[in-house]
């Protein structure tokens, strides 16, 4: 079979249900026709448009060739020239063919009416323009020859067939998704159909009071309890049952007594059309509104499945920080149950001494300034503390996109905390090692040289005193010739220990300047302050005794040279030092094992 057609089958359906709409709307609206009346409904272009909007395009051809074919019958049936039937045929498949092609790209990838661009597209595309030109259309004859009849005139036309757009495309594609009323059972669908046609026959019986209103509230119920189906079953009824008894002068617009049967019929439209406006907007936003709550709780059962599956703590707060959720791995991670964190009576457990840090994570987030993680101090159950790394952003209300509260994604880093810290000691070490010498284990020549540039900056800046000594070992190369490299490596390290005994401030330094010259750094010490402290060195190095025949004293002595300075801005980091040696090479010239103390005038240059 060629896929260009649909089915026989499926024609012969489509026509069956086009003939019997046909001729029920024939007989509801003829003798309205013979009053004067107007047609109260024409349903059959909308189930031809739901046909087609659910159908493959190039299956249209056949579909238009089969309402064109019934809507002639149709029209020659009722007594119309031929010619004239098939001028309304073609206005009616133009109306439905204008429909069809500027609603399909909304609706027909999945029709749900109760989405809203689809039914904007319907109540634009099928309801209000394709009925407006098609109506325009009607009141033409071809080339002139025929006259168009009465009930055919644009305004009876329009109003007719949008009221069939409306209820039969919306009934159609509802029963077409075979989801007509979902979760509803048979005796409630029934009992509520039954409920509107006694409603409906009830209101439209009576001619004594005008309670159309009452209908509306039956609809709106049929509306809410059976959804869009319900709604345009509804209408559809309200539609046939309503216009019939209008038309045999019965209902409520039979109280307007001066009126026409155009004019009663024209408000039972009205009614049609509003109710349908009201319901199809109802039910519109009742299924928005459910998907939303579907979205929300499937989002939420996915977050809560992220959270719960995830090794992170993930927090969720309001602006003020009371905690409205947190995941279970707090269990796992602090030893706290989840409920015992929550609410406005739950524990604060971020460390005291941290928590100022976090109120301004919090403010900064909530100002919309940049944030950057925060590691702090978290207490566990046990009452000790572990450290966590916060990560916050502000989530915001979706409809407003105003800040609602904190989303914190919270880990455990106590273990990199302490490789830090383990790593930060290793790299202290090593910098001390850096910094000392390995034969005496005292400062080396790089420290001396890091304390004299801190020293002389604070010097400089308080206009404070600054004193340096240079230490040097007399005759110590005959020393090692005579005794070997080993005893004068040992000499050394003996002379550096008698020395850290003599200098014990804090502030002061002893290190090794280079061979066997060793160096003094004295803050805030006079010239007799740095005088008495080189005696003192030079005395306990004698005292040590360690024998040397080769120095005229017969043991190890040093030589020692003093400077000492009071430092001003113009000062030249180099000169205190230059002048402790010129103190130095004073204190060997004049015959060694000896405190040389430096001119002021040297010092100044």
């Amino acid at each position: 079979m060629d896929d260009r057609l649909p089915s026989l089958r499926r024609l012969a359906i489509a026509a069956l249900a086009l003939v019997c709409l046909g001729f029920a709307a024939f007989l509801l609206n003829v003798r309205s026709w013979d009053n004067g009346g107007v047609t109260i409904l024409w349903p059959s272009n909308g189930l031809l448009l739901g046909i087609l909007l659910c159908s493959r395009r190039r299956h249209w051809p056949a579909y238009f060739a089969v309402g064109f074919a019934v809507d002639l019958g149709i029209n020659v049936a009722m007594g119309f020239a031929p010619g004239i039937s098939g001028y309304l045929a073609g206005c009616n498949m133009v109306e439905v063919g204008i429909a069809a092609a500027l609603m399909y790209r909304t609706v027909s990838p999945n029709p749900d009416l109760t989405e809203r661009k689809q039914l904007i597209s319907l109540l634009l595309y099928g309801v209000v323009l394709a009925p407006a030109i098609a109506s325009v259309l009607a009141q033409l004859s071809t080339s002139n020859l025929y006259l168009v009849p009465r009930f055919a005139a644009a305004r009876h036309w329009f109003v007719a067939d949008a009221l069939g757009m409306a209820v039969m495309t919306p009934l159609y594609l509802s029963f077409q998704r075979r989801e007509q009323f979902p979760g509803r059972s048979r005796l409630e669908v029934t009992g509520l159909l039954a409920l509107l046609v006694v409603v409906t026959v009830g209101i439209f019986w009576q001619t004594r009071f005008p309670l159309l209103f009452l209908l509306l509230p039956v609809l709106l119920l049929l509306g809410i309890r059976l959804r869009l189906a319900g709604s345009a079953l509804g209408l559809l009824i309200v539609s046939i049952i309503g216009g019939y008894l209008t038309i045999r002068g019965r209902g409520p617009a039979s109280l307007i007594r001066s009126g026409s049967t155009a004019t009663h019929d024209l408000v039972l439209q009205v009614f049609v059309a509003f109710s349908m406006l009201v319901l199809y907007v109802g039910d519109v936003v009742i299924t928005e509104r459910e998907r939303l709550q579907i979205d929300l709780k499937a989002s939420e059962t996915l977050f809560r499945l992220l959270a719960e599956a995830s090794n992170d703590v993930i927090v969720l707060s309001y602006l003020s920080g009371e905690r409205r959720y947190v995941s279970p791995a707090v269990t796992t991670v602090l030893g706290w149950e989840p409920q015992e964190l929550v609410g406005p009576g739950g524990r604060q457990i971020v460390h005291p001494d941290d928590a100022g840090a976090v109120e301004a994570l919090m403010r900064a987030c909530r100002e919309g300034k940049p944030v950057e993680t925060l590691t702090y101090r978290c207490l566990r159950k046990d009452g000790g503390y572990v450290w966590m790394e916060a990560n916050l952003r502000l989530y915001h209300d979706e409809r407003t996109g105003e800040p609602i509260g904190f989303v914190n994604v919270v880990r455990d880093v106590s273990g990199r905390k302490a490789a830090e810290e383990e790593l930060n000691r290793t790299f202290r070490l090593v910098e001390n090692l850096a910094m000392v010498d390995g034969l005496t284990g005292i400062a080396n020549r790089r420290r001396f040289e890091e304390k004299m540039d801190e020293e002389w900056r604070r010097a400089m800046r308080d206009g404070s005193l600054l004193s340096v000594l240079m230490i040097d070992v007399d005759h110590f190369k005959p020393y090692n010739d005579i005794y070997g490299h080993v005893l004068g490596d040992g000499c050394l390290r003996q002379i550096a220990v008698a020395a850290q005994r003599v200098i014990h401030r804090s502030s002061d330094l002893f290190a090794r300047y280079g061979g066997e010259e060793f160096v003094a750094v004295l803050p805030n010490t006079d010239s007799g302050g740095a005088q008495l402290v080189a005696e003192q060195i030079r005395l306990a190095v004698e005292i040590l005794g360690l024998p040397h025949s080769g120095n005229p004293h017969g043991v190890v002595t040093v030589s020692i040279g003093c400077a000492t300075q009071a430092l001003g801005h113009d000062a030249v980091s180099t000169v205190l030092v230059e002048a402790a040696d010129q103190a130095l090479y004073q204190a060997k010239s004049a015959g060694r094992n000896r405190v040389e103390v430096a001119a002021a005038s040297t010092i100044l240059g």
